[in-house]
C-alpha cells in the first residue's frame, strides 16, 4: 500500500518513530554485512536528495523521514550522494555521515549504495573505506569532474577504484561532469573487473546504450538501470531492470507505477506513463538546480529542506509556474 503525500502533511510526526529505530538501527547495523550475492538494483530505486537547514546544514530528521517514506512507498534500493544531492557541496565528513544516517534508518530492508565523486583514486578510495566501514551495500563510481580525461585515464580511475572493495560496485555514466565516458571504455571495464555489477546510464543518448550492451553481450550480464527519468521505457526495452530515478523523492508512486507495468509486460500503460514522467520532469526542472523538487515536496507534504547557499532558491513567478504544471498532471491537489 501506498502512503501518499497527501496523507503525511505533518512530516515530522514520523520523527519520534524514526529516533526510536535509528537507535535500534546503529545497535542492528553493528552485527549485520553488506547484502551478498544479490541483485541490489531493479525496480524503482531512488537517489537522496539531502536536505538542509536554514543556516546550511544537514537535517538528518528530514533525512530519515525521506528515507523511510520512500520505502514505505515502494522504493527498492537507496543511491547516495549523487550530482544531484548537492554532495559537492559537502566534505568528507559529512558525506560519510548523510550515508550512516540512510543505513541506519533503511535497517536493511533495502539495499544502500554509497556514490563516489572525486577527481583521484586515492580519495575515492578513503571514501570507499569510510563507506564500508558505515555499513554500504554496494559503490558507486562516477567519472572525475571537471579535467577532461583519456579513454585510458577513464579506465584506470575506475578500475583503480573497482579493485580496492571487495563490494559490489556499479558505474554512473554521468556527462556532467564533464567526463562522458565512451562505450568502448564502458565494455573495457566491466570486464576486465568482476565485481563491476551494474551500469547507471545517464547520457540520454540510446546509441550510446545500445553500444554498450552491444559490446557486453550476454557473456558479461550486467545490472542495467535508468539513470534519467527520462529514459526509464527506453532503458527498459534495451535490458534495463528499473531506474535510478530523482522524481521518487517527490512522487514515488508515479515511478513505481511505471516499473510495475513494465515488469507486466503492460508496455502501452508504460508508455503512457513514461509520457507523463516527462512532463512532471519538465515542471521540476523550473528555476534553479534542485529548487523545483525541494519546492515541490513542500507542495506534497513531504519537506526536503532548503538549497544549501550559494545555490539558489525558486522565485514567486517560477513557483507558481511549477504549480500549475503539477496540478494539471494531478501530481497535487
Amino acid at each position: 500500500m501506498f502512503i501518499l503525500q497527501k496523507d503525511i502533511l505533518n512530516f515530522r510526526n514520523l520523527f519520534h518513530i524514526i529516533n526510536i529505530e535509528r537507535a535500534l538501527g546503529e545497535h542492528y547495523m553493528k552485527g549485520l554485512k553488506p547484502m551478498e550475492n544479490k541483485t541490489l538494483l531493479h525496480g524503482a530505486a531512488s537517489e537522496i536528495i539531502t536536505p538542509f537547514t536554514d543556516d546550511g546544514k544537514v537535517d538528518y530528521d528530514l533525512l530519515a523521514a525521506e528515507c523511510e517514506f520512500m520505502i514505505q512507498n515502494g522504493i527498492t534500493a537507496f543511491f547516495v550522494n549523487g550530482l544531484a544531492s548537492e554532495a559537492m557541496m559537502l566534505g568528507l565528513e559529512q558525506r560519510v555521515e548523510i550515508v550512516r544516517c540512510v543505513v541506519n534508518t533503511t535497517r536493511g530492508r533495502i539495499p544502500v549504495l554509497g556514490n563516489l565523486i572525486f577527481n583521484t583514486v586515492d580519495q575515492a578510495v578513503e571514501c570507499v573505506r569510510r563507506y564500508e566501514e558505515a555499513g554500504v551495500d554496494g559503490i558507486f563510481i562516477t567519472p572525475p569532474l571537471i579535467y577532461k580525461y583519456t579513454n585510458e585515464g577513464l579506465y584506470n580511475y575506475i578500475s583503480g577504484i573497482a579493485r580496492s572493495t571487495q563490494l559490489p560496485t556499479y558505474l554512473y555514466n554521468a556527462p556532467e561532469t564533464g567526463n562522458k565516458i565512451p562505450p568502448e571504455v564502458v565494455a573495457s571495464v566491466f570486464r576486465d573487473n568482476p565485481n563491476l555489477k551494474g551500469y547507471k546510464d545517464s547520457t540520454q543518448d540510446v546509441i550510446h546504450l545500445q553500444t554498450v550492451m552491444s559490446l557486453l553481450g550476454k557473456e558479461r550480464p550486467i545490472e542495467l538501470m535508468a539513470g534519467s527519468d527520462a529514459q526509464i521505457y527506453a532503458t527498459w526495452m534495451l535490458g534495463g531492470q528499473g531506474v535510478i530515478s530523482l522524481i521518487t523523492c517527490v512522487f514515488p508512486q508515479l515511478i513505481v507505477e511505471i516499473c510495475d507495468a513494465l515488469k507486466k509486460g503492460e508496455y502501452e500503460r508504460a508508455n503512457e506513463l513514461q509520457g507523463k514522467i516527462l512532463r512532471v520532469r519538465q515542471a521540476l526542472k523550473i528555476g534553479p538546480f534542485m529548487a523545483a523538487y525541494k519546492y515541490a515536496s513542500q507542495l506534497t507534504g513531504t519537506p526536503l529542506g532548503r538549497m544549501r547557499s550559494p545555490l539558489s532558491e525558486l522565485s514567486d513567478a517560477e513557483k507558481e509556474k511549477i504549480k500549475t504544471l503539477l496540478k494539471k498532471e494531478e501530481m497535487i491537489e
